[in-house]
């Protein structure tokens, strides 16, 4: 059954669900066009809408057969959103909302099983077998907002999870569930040998630091703000991680999350940020990172988590130096690319190809399922010696 749009107020937001409706159509339209119609904004007249929809055909249609229906689609999806914002959305019956609640209960268990870092092979059965597989498949640009809810609690829940893994060193504990025999013999030896105290111990908490630098560029515009979200889930579970955002300048954001509800925290840092979904220079806002940060926040233990698409205005060297930096002070270097998702990607920007040497891992995160590989990754140790 298709879905009807739903009223949008920001003209960014319509173009993604222009986007979703002609796919359903049978448009092939990638992150990338998506990406390319949200910068047509900034270069367009688009008080004139006959040149605002030939640019959406332009970079949309891609054969004859989509450009002959691009207008008759995109006239029909212009009625179903005016339909959308003239609608008044009626009461459901308590009754009738139950069912609705016990299924989002009963799907956020699944998510939550599918999620575990070791599942057992019955749940991964389970997973495969059920709409859950679908779901997590499926492209944050697709997801409605009850789906994006749902994501995001489960990966608070997985957040929370990471954070408090545990080693296998032990140390002592006052709790007593786990004989510690080395500790009792050695202890007693002391007393004359005889076995008149029981030491106990526990696992120790892994104390894993992670660092988040998340470009808000408007080529990541489409994905900021569900990095965002992924940001503030690590924020609220980690005691060591810090949070900084870039376009054109690097901004520390680690007290904006920390401090306050997530709709709250993205509207401050969107407000205090200049150029927010502006250009971007990559190459200088990480090299800002390592000339004023990175003594406090770099070391062996640290996990750097790049989310960036790599387009970068900048000059390639001071990229190529600020990445070698991080590089060569950290534990790992994951960089996240959403459009690594797509089956043609190839890292041909020359911000990519300036920063590939200095990356341990370079993935996915266009959908759940990628991130969750990424995320089981972060304990992982560099297996290449330092460049």
């Amino acid at each position: 059954m298709q879905s009807t749009p739903t009223h949008q107020t920001e003209l960014s937001a319509n173009i993604v669900l222009l986007c979703r409706f002609l796919r359903r159509k049978g448009f092939n339209i990638t992150a990338t066009e998506e990406a390319d119609a949200l910068r047509s904004i900034a270069v367009l007249p688009i008080h004139s809408e006959y040149y605002f929809q030939e640019a959406l055909k332009a970079v949309l249609s891609k054969s004859e057969f989509q450009r002959s229906h691009f207008d008759a689609y995109y006239l029909d999806f212009k009625k179903q959103l005016e339909n959308a914002s003239d609608s008044k959305v009626k009461e459901v019956p308590e009754e009738k909302r139950q069912p609705e609640k016990k299924s989002k209960a009963a799907q956020f268990e699944a998510l939550k099983d599918w999620l575990n870092l070791s599942p057992s092979e019955e749940e991964k059965e389970i997973a495969a077998s059920s709409p859950i597989d679908v779901l997590t498949k499926k492209d944050f640009l697709d997801l409605s907002e009850d789906e994006m809810r749902l994501m995001m609690r489960v990966l608070q829940k997985l957040a929370r999870k990471m954070a408090h893994q545990k080693s296998r060193l032990r140390k002592k504990s006052k709790r007593q569930q786990h004989v510690d025999l080395k500790r009792t013999i050695r202890t007693n030896m002391r007393k004359g040998g005889e076995i008149q105290q029981l030491v106990f111990s526990e696992k120790k908490n892994r104390k894993l630091k992670l660092v988040l630098l998340c470009d808000v560029s408007r080529s990541m515009d489409l994905y900021s703000r569900f990095f965002i979200h992924l940001m503030y889930a690590f924020q609220n579970a980690y005691d060591k991680i810090e949070t900084l955002v870039f376009s054109t300048a690097l901004h520390r954001v680690s007290t904006l999350l920390d401090n306050n509800e997530f709709d709250t925290a993205f509207r401050m840092i969107s407000d205090r940020v200049p150029h927010w979904s502006g250009g971007t220079t990559i190459g200088s806002c990480l090299q800002d990172f390592t000339q004023n940060h990175g003594h406090g926040m770099l070391d062996k233990k640290t996990v750097v988590l790049i989310l960036s698409d790599g387009w970068d205005t900048g000059e390639p060297e001071i990229m190529k130096d600020a990445m070698k930096t991080i590089h060569k002070k950290s534990r790992r270097v994951i960089w996240l690319n959403p459009l690594a998702g797509n089956p043609d990607f190839t890292p041909e920007s020359i911000g990519m190809q300036t920063a590939l040497p200095y990356i341990d891992v370079l993935a996915s995160a266009h959908n759940l399922e990628s991130l969750k590989s990424v995320l089981q990754q972060l304990r992982s140790k560099r297996k290449l010696p330092n460049r």
